[in-house]
């Protein structure tokens, strides 16, 4: 059947052939939600596996395709409230996370608002799969979900928190796509074929050409997986240091005192700690951010202390250190190198807005050479953002040490975006998060090792992390993709809205030709059509003209 636009059976009016039913009976008209209904409610199931355990990856990537492939059957209205029922049921699992930084009724607003984005990309899909040719259709959802959850980024005080492509990160191959397209890559193709595959399904139901769509979803997405295991296959070999991350979770009230005698108890712990890693051949070690409370009346001899600490251990100490006692706080670390002497200091440049809103952001990069090779430090939620990994990148680092501190709920995703980090910048990364968890990874985003806390317990985590193989193609050329997707969002739907235009105009005029007779007796000239029957029955029973001799 040639491609053409579809009616839509939801608007009055309007009139569409099912398709043949099993054994030739007509569809149940009791059941037209039934499946509709189960496509959604497996979307919802879908998005709460992903979010639940990251070995699920399947479940985010194919979390879209049952809600996309029943959404176009049931009609615009129908279909995006099934879309807003799904996604705001099965993202309920990340309110916990959320609720420890976020205002309650922030969060409600932010998945309402998140549902109703959805709902209305599902609905534009819909509209695109019945109206156009199954490849343009196909690229609709993916092209609006790219560009939404780039433009979110760009603005959000929590960077790229709450993005569907963190699901995959435990997928390494398709990671690698953000080695050269950034997280913005992989949003479009994990979404593209779920999206390709949805609209094939309805094109084949409907008797059209449904392979174009779905040929061309599983060939990027095969490419995108081909060229994700050339890079992990072909990883060139790099130097290796030894880092350790250490973390007390027995110590966390005295991170906000202003009592000397506090800070001197967890420097002496964490001196042992240091000493422990140090034995078993660290060349860095690594704490969480803000283990010890500074105030100025004894800052000097906390850093003395530190001094001492890395001096007999000889090893390169970076600490998180939590200035108060003073207006604005500051949330910095510190990294002393093996003879005692500052190496670099580095302020936290994003701050938390409802936990850290008295501190003073930093606004300068902390990079230091050392032996295994450039190196620089970020802290925490500042690997939530790409282009602070990118300015790092430009400077050619190879390795980031990272003190971080998590809540409950909050840990793997905090530790699956500085995962991405490193990919997309070329870096490797030592992260030690109180609260969370102690993990290095290499700049494919291999996991070389990782431990989490017991909450009472010193943790400690050793890994030989091979450095950083340095830039990639995304870290020189920014997000080129991402703002690709935003004009082509706006093309998509301006012509979308032209098409439904177009059809309503056709629609009206169609109905204003049609004659429409008064309702009551019809008058018919019987006498006209007698005649004209007589001439036809004529006409019908002439003999032929005989040709002439």
């Amino acid at each position: 059947m040639a491609d053409r636009p579809m009616v839509d059976s939801s608007r009055p009016g309007d009139y569409r052939p099912r398709p043949s039913s099993i054994l030739g009976r007509p569809p149940d008209p009791s059941s037209d939600l039934v499946i509709p209904a189960l496509g959604a409610l497996t979307t919802a199931l879908l998005f709460t596996l992903s979010a639940t355990d990251p070995r699920l990856w399947p479940c985010g990537l194919f979390a879209p395709l049952p809600i996309l492939a029943v959404a176009p059957e049931v009609g615009t209205e129908i279909g995006a409230e099934l879309a807003f029922v799904a996604f705001l049921v099965g993202n309920l699992v990340a309110w916990g996370g959320e609720s420890f930084a976020v205002p309650l009724m922030t969060i409600l607003a932010s998945h309402l608002a998140g549902a109703i984005v959805f709902a209305t990309f599902v609905a534009a899909a819909a509209e695109a799969t019945r109206r156009w040719s199954g490849v343009l259709a196909a690229l609709v959802f993916p092209t609006f979900e790219t560009a939404f959850y780039y433009s979110l980024s760009l603005e959000s005080p929590h960077g790229t928190w709450g993005s569907p492509a963190y699901s995959q990160v435990d997928f390494l191959p398709l990671l690698q796509t953000a080695s050269w397209l950034g997280m913005c890559g992989v949003m479009f193709v994990m979404s593209l074929l779920p999206a390709g595959l949805a609209v094939a399904w309805y094109r084949r139901r409907w008797h059209m050409d449904w392979t174009h769509p779905a040929i061309m979803a599983v060939s990027v997405f095969a490419l995108a997986l081909m060229f994700g295991w050339t890079r992990l296959i072909l990883t060139p070999q790099t130097p290796s240091v030894r880092v350790a991350m250490v973390s007390s979770e027995s110590m966390i009230a005295e991170s906000e005192s202003t009592d000397p005698t506090d800070a001197a108890e967890v420097l002496t712990h964490y001196s042992k700690l240091v000493r422990q890693a140090a034995s078993s051949g660290a060349q860095i070690v690594v704490t969480p951010e803000k283990i010890i409370g500074v105030a100025p009346s004894y800052e000097w001899d906390v850093v003395l202390g530190l001094q001492r600490v890395a001096q007999l251990s000889h090893v390169w100490l970076v600490v998180g250190v939590n200035q108060i006692g003073r207006t604005p706080k500051r949330n910095i670390a510190v990294v002393f190198a093996p003879d005692g002497k500052i190496a670099a200091s580095y302020a936290k440049h994003h701050l938390i807005p409802s936990l850290e809103s008295d501190y003073k952001a930093g606004r300068k990069p902390a990079i230091f050479d050392a032996p295994w090779g450039r190196t620089a430090v970020l802290i925490s939620q500042d690997l939530d953002f790409p282009e602070t990994a990118r300015e790092l990148a430009a400077h050619d680092v190879r390795v980031v040490v990272a003190p971080a501190s998590d809540w409950e709920g909050s840990e793997v995703i905090h530790q699956r975006m500085a995962v991405v980090r490193g990919v997309e910048s070329g870096f490797s990364l030592a992260r030690a998060a109180r609260g969370g968890m102690l993990s290095a990874n290499d700049s494919r985003g291999r996991e070389i090792a990782a431990r989490e806390p017991m909450l009472g317990e010193d943790t400690m985590a050793t890994a030989d992390l091979p450095v950083g193989t340095g830039r990639t193609l995304y870290s020189r050329a920014d997000d080129w993709f991402g703002r690709l997707c935003v004009m082509f969002t706006i093309l998509l739907m301006l012509r979308l809205a032209v098409s439904i235009i177009y059809s309503l105009r056709t629609r009206r005029l169609g109905a204003a030709k049609r004659i429409k007779r008064p309702a009551g007796v019809v008058s018919v000239e019987m006498k006209q059509v007698e005649e004209e029957g007589e001439k036809r029955e004529q006409r019908m029973y002439e003999p032929p003209v005989r040709p002439r001799e």
